[in-house]
């Protein structure tokens, strides 16, 4: 019993050995070379994956982070000045584990080794180009291969979009560029009868940029590398993304986690943070005593299914049509307070319509019944204007009969007509809907019918004809354009065909040019020689200029077969 005791104790001493390896034990140092920048998402990612470990252990390890910004710069320019730069920090005080991300920085340590830290063990991640080999015969070195799997984006690709025609690779002049371009080539013969490869290869931002706006809609395009262009231009991570997905017709997928965004859809991608978590891990192990050279590296890099939601949405990919356990980033964020928000919203949003609509429908009553006694009003004004207007015109009448001057019953008959014309108005707005407006060709019937029977046209051998397209005239135009119709045709039967003769009347509209055209033209001898018009004292005729400025309008007489008055005139809106 005794013994079972004191081997329980041992085991759970032991156990928690293997939690925190490293409790009690002098403070280690760790240094992490980083290929790139800060800023640079890939990096971030990685770094912050490794955070995400040694956090964990801040009592144990002191961690030292280096970047070598290779991203902008040429290795070859900024490794020198980074030698010189960890030679002077580490050489006395040795880390006790390098950690590198990515490839630049492997190859850096590995050529630093003898000279600043020959006895500590190297730990990488992010290595696109991996074969035992490339240790070059180094012992103590572990790690994590950046795999990223080629065939399962592409068959991913084929699949969102069955009518796919062609892929358009796009690729730069970086050595990782070219690597991705030619771990492509590798597979490339297992699509040849599935679809179309076009090639973007090494490009200027401006030469991509024309060739990818000449593509068709029917593609999509696979990002491998796009941050430095032929001309040694260097893109930031978001104008690359930003650009190929403004400028391409079609989706654009990609190997990568940390290029799932600002427009690119996504693909089976390398993870970032998992690739600095497992590395600080396996630091770890190497920290508690583990040789490197006894953890084997891991070749299968954990990569996932990773898309955007924004580009999934621009490019109509349901997520039902994703595949199982895919990570959908930027997506809508729903819980249960937003629900709960949502709904007060809702319900208060459909009681304030709820609230307007019963208003509206009040205060919609309430017009109505103003516009009717509007209507009602202004009916009964047009009728006793009207009735007032027929009562003038019968005292003119009357008095007419009272005289025996040819001259002033003329003159009589002529104030009767204008009157006439203004009643009539006044008759058709009181029976108008519309109340405000009149149309022209009843209006125009009407007064032809009342001047036939009052200057006895049919006796006299005067034939009436008219071409009168129809529309409308409001109150202000309508009153001056009857009462300058009754003068022209007037005119035209008093001095015009006084012994019988044809009448034409022309009214239509000038859409293009919103004005309207009133022509009166009568087959008599026309004016004088050397008449003046304008300069004419005629009563008749000065009321016709009058009322032609009323109009704002012009008119022009032409002696062609007869006599035409031709008046303009603007039709308000």
């Amino acid at each position: 019993m005794r013994r079972d005791r004191i081997r329980t104790v041992l085991s759970i001493l032991f156990l928690l050995a293997l939690q925190f390896p490293l409790e009690g034990l002098p403070q280690k140092k760790v240094l992490i070379l980083h290929s790139y920048n800060i800023g640079y998402v890939w990096t971030d990612l990685i770094a912050m994956g490794m955070r995400s470990v040694f956090q964990e252990h801040t009592r144990d390890i002191e961690v030292y982070e280096e970047y070598c910004d290779t991203k902008r710069y040429p290795p070859d320019f900024v490794f020198p000045h980074i030698r010189q730069l960890l030679r002077s920090k580490y050489k006395d005080n040795p880390p006790d584990v390098v950690v590198t991300s990515d490839d630049n920085a492997l190859d850096f340590a590995l050529g630093l080794r003898k000279e600043i830290f020959p006895h500590a063990p190297i730990v990488f991640c992010g290595v696109n180009y991996y074969h035992p080999n490339r240790l070059h015969g180094e012992r103590n070195v572990t790690g994590i291969a950046e795999n990223f799997n080629i065939p399962r984006t592409l068959d991913l690709m084929l699949t969102l979009h069955p009518k796919l025609s062609y892929i358009a690779v796009v690729s730069d002049s970086t050595e990782t560029g070219r690597y991705n371009t030619a771990r492509l080539m590798q597979v490339i013969h297992q699509y040849e009868n599935k679809v179309e490869f076009r090639f973007l290869l090494e490009r200027t931002k401006e030469e991509l940029e024309e060739e990818l706006r000449k593509l068709p809609p029917q593609g999509a395009v696979l990002n491998l590398s796009f941050w430095r262009d032929r001309s040694g231009r260097v893109l930031t991570y978001r104008e690359s993304l930003s650009f190929l997905a403004e400028t391409a017709p079609c989706p654009i997928y990609t190997l990568w986690d940390f290029m799932v965004n600002y427009g690119t859809v996504g693909g089976y991608v390398a993870d970032g943070r998992m690739q600095g978590k497992l590395a600080a891990e396996l630091a770890l192990r190497v920290l508690s005593g583990e040789p490197a050279d006894s953890i084997p590296v891991l070749t299968e890099s954990p990569n996932s299914y990773y898309f955007d939601y924004p580009a999934l949405v621009r490019w109509d990919i349901p997520l039902s049509a994703l595949p199982e356990g895919s990570i959908v980033m930027n997506r809508p964020k729903e819980n249960f307070f937003q629900f709960v928000l949502y709904f007060w919203i809702a319900i208060l949003v459909a009681g304030g319509l709820a609230f307007l609509s019963v208003a509206l429908f009040l205060q919609r009553k309430q017009l109505q019944r103003m516009l009717q006694e509007r209507e009602v009003l202004i009916k009964e004004i047009h009728h006793r204007v009207k009735n007032n207007l027929q009562v003038v015109s019968s005292l003119l009448n009357l008095q007419k009969d009272t005289m025996f001057d040819p001259r002033d019953m003329a003159f009589l008959e002529n104030c009767r007509a204008r009157v006439q014309s203004m009643a009539l108005i006044h008759e058709n707005l009181y029976q108008s809907a519309h109340l405000e407006r009149i149309q022209i060709q009843p209006y125009c019937r009407e007064l032809f019918s009342h001047l036939e029977q009052a200057y006895n046209f049919q006796g006299r051998g005067i034939r009436l004809e008219s071409e009168i397209e129809d529309f409308s005239l409001g109150l202000n135009e309508a009153i001056p354009f009857g009462i300058l119709l009754v003068e022209l045709i007037t005119n035209a039967a008093k001095h015009g065909v006084p012994g019988g003769g044809k009448i034409h009347l022309r009214c239509e509209r000038m859409k293009e040019e919103k004005k309207a055209v009133l022509e009166v033209k009568d087959s008599g001898p026309g004016f004088p020689e050397g008449f003046n018009p304008e300069e004419s004292e005629s009563l008749g005729l000065q009321l016709v200029y009058s009322l032609v400025d009323q109009l704002n309008g012009d008119i022009q007489w032409r002696k062609e077969r007869g006599l035409s008055a031709i008046v303009q005139f603007p039709l308000p809106e």
